[in-house]
């Protein structure tokens, strides 16, 4: 809101009486708060004296304290037509523009003003003046998540000042908001090279690089920012999330907490440390970390999300608990959005339905392994399919897949309001989440139900919470029929196969020709499931296998063991369980080289009650077997799944001493392992996990059987 600005100009003479008078009594009211009789005398003045021009300009002040700053405009205007030596009058006109979004008539103005000459100290502070004011509003624009608002101004501010720094630094974050990341880089390094000792700059600029995925230049950015702003709160925080991104999970703890100390209101790093403490097995202290952040802002969607996903994860918490936060997320983000209204869409049954997918993870990520046979297999003469890419920076993968939609828009900088209008404006019938409540996902764009039917697959192995989604695609194995459906917000649509098929990534090696335990004299078993998956009871059960089996050996991949303080931590928790470490080896997460770990592991075993998905799919491709432990949740079937697909349920259990004995009974005959592992390959090659065509005919009849319900249930609407 504009305020009275002091001027050095000299006010009327008291002789000029009688506006003198009103104009000194208006002036003592407003003052004191008594703005009625300040507008009275105001009014005497004016007609008085139509074009007074101080009478104006307080009247304009006073209109925007007691209403706002549109009508106060045509007073600033008369003030100014009748007084344009007087700066103050420039200023409240244009400032008045300014917060009634006519910024095009405002540097009009300004420009107008700068060529009168700023040879004076007034005309310079009011100038200045205004560049500030046009910041400030920029800010609360930007605060309220006024994107378009708030770059109009920083436009505005860098117009008349190439050379603001403020101005150019806000308008990279709003670049990097709203999706453009090369311009968010340009903008920061403007700014960077005028200030190159200015910590927070250099902060934003290592978030945007870890963005583009240039880990080595975020590092790069964000330790020269720590190094000049060590109590800068904010860098040690995009610093743990860089960190978290490149495995470097422990190192990403101590940044997460270093900013919590310095800020101990930081909610960004009560998530980013929650994040890195889940990756590292750290489930509870995880989730209290999520907790910690919603208790400072309940309303962070972010926060929910990644406590939902800790919470699938850990062990000490049941479906019954887990389905009834991911509800109270749907009533607080979901419900207060839903549109409620028709839809125009063409009801015929047999029409070329129109699906949209939406997701984050349409780039190098286990997503697109398994929606991309799908898409190929698709028919579609009687499917079209859209996605809605929520992640800002695509790649190669990317690249591939857009040329299997029939349209593609990348909606990262898109507020969830315009993603909707989006997707209601391409007439989507059937829209797809991939996400649930992992990262990228952009659930608010489905609680406004922008499309008839609404259905979540693959990303998320449980309820969203979201009862603006109608369906979860899943199938018998995964959600037995009976178990699962009063743990869900949406309906359960069981595929009559699997739910999902495995795509092969990259050129993996050949099967090994002889089992590891044949050179080696040993079982080795092992665990290639992420850390945060495996439960105390897992590291208990395998503790007692390896005792059961004095000579077998236990392999898992860890990621970041070879920092000393995390292998500390580690062996620490695995001698709690009771394994014997000189028989464990532990061998770091590898971006290369991955599928050549299979050669070490006799038996695989699959974690629990979090079973493994993809890594089961890969493990079986390799030739090794493995054994895993059935639950009641998606989560938990997972491996049940995949060995029912193959036909191997007699390595499936339903306790864990069962699952303890069958890997033992299958570590003690030697035959049998062979046998196994020798026709693995073929078996998974066989199987319905790759029978693409398969999956794609069964979602495209489930989609259409879908529409036709829907149709149905709305014939009178």
């Amino acid at each position: 809101m504009l305020e009275h600005r002091r001027t050095r100009t000299v006010e009327r003479p008291r002789s000029l009486e009688p506006i003198g008078r009103y104009l000194a009594k208006a002036n003592a009211h407003l003052a004191a708060g008594r703005f009625q009789k300040a507008n009275r005398n105001l009014q005497l003045a004016l007609e008085l004296s139509p074009g007074d021009a101080s009478a104006h300009y307080h009247l304009g002040l006073l209109t925007c304290k007691t209403e706002s700053p549109g009508p106060a405009i045509p007073h600033f205007v008369s003030a100014l037509r009748a007084a344009p030596e007087r700066p103050a009058y420039w200023f409240a006109l244009v400032g008045a523009l300014l917060e009634v979004d006519r910024v095009g008539e405002a540097h009009a103005l300004m420009e107008r003003f700068r060529d009168r000459g700023l040879s004076d100290d007034e005309s310079r502070s009011t100038f200045k003046d205004v560049l500030g004011h046009a910041m400030s509003l920029a800010q609360a624009r930007f605060d309220t998540h006024d994107f378009p608002a708030s770059e109009t101004l920083l436009n505005f501010v860098l117009a008349l000042d190439e050379t603001h720094s403020g101005a150019t630094y806000l308008a990279g974050v709003v670049a990097a908001q709203t999706g453009r990341l090369q311009q968010a880089f340009d903008l920061f390094s403007i700014v960077i090279d005028r200030e190159p000792e200015n910590g927070s700059y250099l902060s934003s600029l290592g978030a945007i690089l870890a963005r583009m995925e240039d880990h080595g230049g975020a590092i790069w950015a964000l330790e020269k920012a720590i190094a000049l702003a060590p109590d800068l709160a904010l860098a040690h925080s995009n610093f743990s999330g860089v960190l978290e991104r490149i495995s470097r999970h422990g190192l990403a703890v101590s940044h997460a907490r270093q900013a919590i100390a310095l800020d101990p209101g930081f909610v960004g790093a009560y998530i980013n440390l929650g994040s890195s403490l889940k990756s590292l097995g750290h489930l509870p202290e995880a989730i209290d970390s999520f907790d910690r952040a919603l208790a400072l802002d309940p309303s962070n969607m972010a926060a929910h999300s990644n406590r939902l996903f800790a919470k699938l994860y850990a062990e000490g918490v049941s479906a019954v608990d887990y389905a009834a936060d991911a509800r109270a997320f749907g009533l607080r983000f979901a419900e207060p959005f839903l549109r409620r209204r028709p839809f125009a869409n063409d009801r015929n049954l047999e029409r070329r339905l129109r699906i949209g997918f939406v997701s984050g993870d349409l780039y190098t990520h286990a997503v697109a392994r398994f929606i991309e046979p799908f898409l190929r297999h698709l028919d579609r003469t009687r499917l079209d399919v859209r996605a809605y890419m929520t992640r800002a920076k695509e790649d190669e993968i990317s690249a591939s897949l857009r040329t299997l939609f029939d349209g593609w828009h990348n909606v990262s900088g898109m507020s969830d309001d315009a993603v909707a209008d989006l997707i209601e404006a391409d007439a989507i019938d059937i829209l797809v989440d991939l996400s649930g409540h992992s990262a990228g996902h952009r659930l608010a764009v489905f609680a406004r139900k922008p499309a008839p039917v609404q259905v979540t697959w693959i990303g998320h192995p449980a309820t969203t919470g979201l009862r603006a989604i109608d369906y979860r695609l899943t199938d018998r194995v995964h959600d037995r029929p009976g178990l699962s459906e009063a743990m869900h917000t949406e309906a359960l649509w069981r595929l009559p196969g699997v739910s999902a098929t495995y795509q092969l990534r990259g050129d993996p090696p050949e099967v090994r020709g002889r089992a590891p335990f044949e050179d080696n004299g040993y079982v080795t078993f092992g665990v290639l499931n992420r850390f945060e998956k495996i439960s105390d009871r897992a590291l208990q059960t395998w503790a007692g296998m390896l005792h059961a089996l004095p000579d077998a050996r236990l392999f898992m991949v860890i990621a970041d063991v070879g920092e000393p303080d995390i292998l500390t931590e580690v062996e620490e928790r695995l001698a709690k369980a009771g394994l014997p470490l000189d028989r464990v080896r532990l061998h770091p997460r590898v971006s290369t080289g991955y599928f050549a770990l299979y050669h070490e592991i006799d038996i695989a075993l699959d974690s629990f009650p979090y079973n493994g998905g993809t890594t089961s799919c890969d493990t079986l491709y390799m030739g090794v077997p493995f054994v895993t432990l059935r639950g009641d949740s998606a989560v938990a079937s997972a491996g049940a799944a995949v060995l029912t697909a193959v036909g191997l349920e007699e390595l499936v259990a339903e306790t864990p001493e069962a699952y303890a004995a069958c890997a033992l009974d299958l570590a003690r005959d030697p035959d049998r392992l062979r046998d196994l592992r020798a026709g693995l390959r073929a078996r998974m090659l066989a199987s319905p996990l790759m029978d693409h065509a398969r999956l794609a005919a069964d979602i495209g009849d489930a989609f259409r059987a879908m529409w036709r319900r829907w149709v149905d249930d709305n014939r009178s609407a």
